[in-house]
Parts: structure tokens; sequence; C-alpha cells
């Protein structure tokens, strides 16, 4: 006999009310969102630091702390991903437009970081020698560009871009999420 869940608990689905934790769920999406927005922070100090450095050694070391800094901030994206889409269910906020308006914000920041950020970093670090995500392993090592050609890409960097989208982005998403205004 089917009961008024239309029968789940015959077909042994258990019912599982995580509205207890909703405080540790956010708790944990704050979590990620730290390590998330950290880890960018210090990608883009670095982007400030290395429009000025000639030093191609210590511009690598620069471009080894950003990559360093993004795979903490990839570690936040994926804790802050899982624990907000749980957190949204148990809240039952999917339904709601911030929450929405919050999504779609954040994919249109980040779609926004990639070419202001992103491609022009990595183009450095292949003009400095240094590998990139890109490159396959049997794939050779870049060949370095004289310092001349490095200087013109790093003059072209521009983070103050960076930091009003992405700041400024985070800024609306937090307003968002703490006051809920529609």
């Amino acid at each position: 006999m089917a009961g008024r869940d239309g029968g789940a608990r015959d077909r042994g689905v258990a019912e599982m009310d995580l509205t207890p934790y909703l405080g540790w769920i956010v708790f944990v999406h704050v979590i990620g969102v730290f390590l998330f927005v950290a880890g960018h922070g210090v990608s883009i100090a670095v982007a400030y630091r290395i429009r000025s450095e000639r030093d191609r050694a210590r511009l690598a070391a620069y471009l080894d702390l950003s990559a360093w800094s993004l795979n903490v901030a990839g570690i936040g994206l994926l804790v802050l991903l899982i624990a907000g889409i749980v957190a949204g269910i148990v809240a039952g906020d999917f339904g709601k437009l911030w929450l929405w308006t919050s999504i779609v914000l954040f994919v249109v920041i980040a779609s926004l970081m990639t070419p202001f950020g992103g491609i022009p970093l990595s183009k450095i670090r292949s003009a400095i020698g240094q590998r990139t995500r890109g490159l396959k392993p049997d794939d050779p090592d870049p060949v370095p560009l004289p310092m001349d050609q490095v200087a013109v890409m790093l003059d072209a960097l521009r983070p103050n871009i960076l930091a009003v989208i992405g700041g400024g982005g985070f800024l609306v998403i937090l307003y968002l999420m703490m006051f809920r205004p529609f």
C-alpha cells in the first residue's frame, strides 16, 4: 500500500531532513567562498605586482604563486558549489530570484575574468618559458621571448579591471545572499 508520499517509503527511498544542519551547510559554503576569494585575491595581487617586474626569475616565482593560489580557489569553488547547492535545496531557495541572479552573476563574472586575467597571465607564463596548463606532458617547453616583448605584455595587464569585476561582483553576490532582496 502506497503512503501519502506516492510510495517512496515502499520503494526503499529514505527521507532525509537536513534542515537541522542548514547552519553547518551554510558554514561550509562560506568556507568555500573564503578559499575561492582568498585564492583569487592572491592572484590579483600578483597581477598588480608583476606589472613592474622585469626579472625573469622573480616573474616565474610570482606566477607560480598565482597558479598555486588558483588551485586553492578551485578547491574553494568545489566546496562552495556543493555546499551552496545543498543549502539551496534544504532551504527551498531554488525558486527565489535572488539565488538565480547570484548564479547568473557568478557565471558572468567568471566569463569576464578569464579574458582579463587568465589568458594574459597564461601568455606571460609561456613568454617567460613556463609550462602552462594547456600543454600536454610530451609537448616541448615554451621558448622564452626576449624581455622587452614580455615587458609589453606586462604593461598590457589590467589588474584594476580584475579587481573591479571580481571584487565588485563579489560584493553584489554577497549582498544578494545576505539580504535576499527578491
